[in-house]
Order: C-alpha cells, then structure tokens, then sequence
C-alpha cells in the first residue's frame, strides 16, 4: 500500500528510454554505467522547451542510467496530535514527499524519504508544528547499491535459484513457463497487456474443473519485489510439491489457484532499469507528460473516485488516474476477477512491508458485513505464522490498521466483485525503527523465509495448515 515517489522519466511504449524529464524544483542525478550528471535548477533549458513546445528535456540514451538516491534521507516523525498529524498530511501533498509509511493515528510513527534540497524546509516545518524529525538513514543510494552488490556477488546454496535474488520480469515469464511445461496441473496464462504491451502473466493451478477460486494479485506497486517473489513461491510450491505433500495435494484437488506475480510489470522493470523506488504504472499523463504513472490501487471503482488517500496530482505517488480503471493493468484485474465472478473465495492481494494482514474496509471506516469473520480468518493466519516464526502481524480493517484509502482492489474485490474474504497482506520488514533501512529493499537472503511465513498463513487462513 505505501506512499511513492514522483516520477522522473519517461519511456517510449517498450520501455526504450526516450528523456529524463527535469523537475526544475530539486536537483535531478542521472547514474550510468559510466559515469554521473547532475542538473541543478535548469532555468535556461525550460526556456528552450518552451521555444520547442512539446520535447522534453535531456536524453537519455544508456538503458543502464539509474536515478541517483545520494543524499536522500529516511526520517521518522511521531505526530503526538491531531494537528500535526494534519501537518504531515499537507506537507506530503504540497512538498510531494515520498512517504514509507503514514502515522495513522496520533502515537503512531510516520517514515518519509526526503530529497537533500528539500530536508531543511522539511524539518523546520516540522520543528514549527512541534515534532522531531529523526534521520534513520542517511543516504538511500547506499542502500540501493548494497542491494545491487548482494544481487551480483551473494548466493545462499540452501534456497531454490529462484529465490536466491529477485527476478527480472522476463525470469517471472521464462519460470512459469516452465512450471506449466513440466507439471500438467499449471497452465500459463496471459490476463491482459501493460501500458507498454508487456504480457500480464499467470498460471492456473488446479486439478478438474469448476473448482473455488483462490486468486492473487501481486507487485501491483512496482517497487515492492518481495512480494512478487513470494507469490513465485507459493506457485513454485503447489508445482512441484503436489506429488510429495498431501495438504498441498488437497489444497490443489480442491480450489483452483490463479496466482498474477506481476501485475505491473512496466513498473516493475523500470524499478529495475532506472529508478530503484519507482511504485505506480508507466502510462502517459495526458495532463502532465513529465510525470508519468498511475497507482494502480488507487485506480479501482470503488468508494469515491480519488478521494481519501489518493491525490489528484499526476506527479504524485498515489495519483488516481484520469477516471477509475484507466490503467490496462487494473482493467486486467477487473477482467480476470469478473470472468470468474461467482466463483472467487479467496481474494489475495501481496504487498510490503509492515507485517499487516488486512480486509475491507479501506475508504470506510463502517464495517464489513462479515466483518468478524473477515478477522477470524485473519487471525488465524497470523496466529500460524506467529507460532511458526514469532512474526507478529496487526491484524484489521486497512481504513484502521494502515490508513483510509479509495480505490483499492481489495475494496474493490469485495464491494463490487461480490469476494466476500478478501486481504491484504502488507510482508516483511517489520514497521520499526531498526528495518526502515530494508524497507522496500528486502535484503534477497530473507526472500525465502518471509515467502516461507506467509505461504504459512495462507493456508491456516483458508482451513489447510
């Protein structure tokens, strides 16, 4: 669920680069293969684009240039009331700051990444309203690099290949080929096509017909890659354990498995190719070329259109869309949900980090109709994986558990898709001041285990520990 960044590229149809788009805001770094630039308030060059109308700033012609997080802090705020609460609340909307995470309530913790050029008018709006801001990390770029040094260098020989490191989408692509060639109970499929035309992959996991569907959507914010790697799992599970387990057996006899670990895979190669915190779509703004994206899971027509948690602005990590399901890869969802409509009992959406396992409502704060059994389910699966691992997940409604929100697929799965238990899961790390370094970038040696801990609960929560 989480807060994202502004973009800051934009991409011809096949994820070609095309230009760097300048934010004549803030400084723009560009790393590359060989070498850095850095662009400091480009007032000449905006004139230049206004004499050429619509091109757009300085090419970029090195597939291997990443946006450069050096100098961006990790701070965390706790707003002890309601006002600042709502200070932090305008701040994100008028600096267009990337939140991690957002204080819920007043006591709870906010963590926010924050550009050099933007940290001392951040945290003297801060010092004003009465908060502290405490810097947790000092430059997110090292993180980043620590990543790429682990994905290149670092192998566990005791974890499976595929999860010894996060995959590239086109290895998402080539593994579930592989599993519906070797194993006549997984069939490959395609729901759909990207804004870019990337295949909206799948498999079908099921032995007979007409089974009770168990679905999920994974990755749908692209920067979040354990959870595309732990819905690889649980795929790689119901494969190639059906012959040697007698639950997984029984699990795969009696529903049907449509498992999606990619359902935004533009972003999720652009989180790969250029700019490691990259959360929405790549689609074209119409209103705002330079900012590309839309939140996909702000996207869903469901509670009123771009109201609470959502924002209207293109440059925004939780922009809305142009109107509900102006995204193909939202539409995709809607279209394979409602092509099984009727049959869905389980409605899996995967996320992290924070160790939430939440259900409807996000936009209300009006319970569910089925409400305690929505929380039965959930904390019996948290319940598995706290007695397995001692991983303790909150348990609740997202509108109370993370934040209030319009536009989800789970809310949207549940209210207009009639799947009546429908979650989120939002995966490790842990919501506390020691992981807000991992964050979003999972180290690759704890893919195994937290893919581990939430297959767990997963099937404790359906009724098949």
């Amino acid at each position: 669920y989480g807060i994202a960044s502004p973009g800051t590229h934009q991409r011809d149809k096949r994820n070609r680069p095309l230009y760097h788009s300048v934010d004549f805001c803030s400084r723009v770094t560009v790393r590359s293969e060989t070498g850095r630039f850095a662009m400091s308030r480009l007032w000449i060059f905006a004139l230049v684009l206004g004499a050429v109308g619509s091109a757009t700033a300085v090419p970029v012609t090195n597939a291997t240039q990443q946006v450069d997080y050096t100098g961006h802090s990790i701070l965390s705020i706790v707003p002890e009331t309601s006002d600042q609460l709502n200070v932090l609340f305008r701040l994100e909307n008028e600096m267009e700051l990337d939140f991690w995470a957002e204080a819920k309530l007043p006591g709870s913790p906010a963590v926010v990444r924050v550009a050099p050029e933007k940290l001392l008018k951040f945290t003297e709006k801060v010092s004003e309203a009465g908060m502290t801001a405490k810097i947790e990390v000092e430059n997110v770029q090292k993180l980043i690099d620590d990543e790429r040094h682990e994905a290149r260098f670092t192998t566990y020989s005791s974890a499976p290949l595929r999860f010894q490191r996060y995959l590239k989408n086109e290895e998402f692509e080539k593994a579930l080929m592989s599993y519906s060639k070797k194993y006549d109970h997984v069939e490959y499929t395609v729901i759909g096509k990207s804004y870019e035309g990337r295949d909206i992959i799948g498999v079908h996991i099921t032995k007979g017909k007409n089974k009770p569907i168990i679905f999920f959507e994974c990755g749908i914010h692209a920067r979040e890659w354990v959870a595309h790697a732990t819905c690889l799992y649980i795929i790689d599970q119901l494969a190639t354990m059906y012959e040697k387990d007698e639950t997984i057996k029984r699990l795969v006899d009696e529903y049907e498995w449509r498992i999606h670990p990619v359902v935004n895979p533009d972003g999720y190669v652009y989180s790969h190719t250029s700019d490691r915190m990259w959360r929405k779509t790549r689609s074209v703004n119409k209103k705002s070329p330079f900012c590309p994206g839309t939140d996909a899971n702000r996207n869903f027509d469901v509670g009123p259109f771009c109201g609470v948690g959502t924002s209207n602005r293109p440059c925004a990590g939780t922009y809305c869309g142009e109107s509900p399901f102006s995204e193909p890869e939202s539409r995709a969802i809607k279209n394979a949900v409602e092509a099984a409509k009727g049959r869905i009992s389980f409605y899996f959406s995967l996320h992290n980090y924070g160790l939430m396992w939440m259900f409807p409502y996000a936009y209300t704060d009006k319970n569910a109709p089925n409400h305690k059994d929505l929380l039965t389910i959930a904390e019996r699966g948290a319940e598995a994986i706290r007695k397995a691992t001692g991983t303790e997940y909150t348990v609740g409604t997202i509108q109370k558990t993370i934040y209030p929100v319009t536009g989800s697929s789970v809310d949207w799965a549940y209210e207009k898709a009639g799947v009546t238990k429908s979650f989120a899961l939002e995966l490790q790390p842990r919501m506390r001041a020691f992981d807000v370094g991992k964050g979003f970038m999972l180290p690759a040696k704890d893919i195994l285990p937290t893919a581990q801990e939430t297959w767990l609960g997963i099937r404790a929560a359906i009724g098949s520990p």
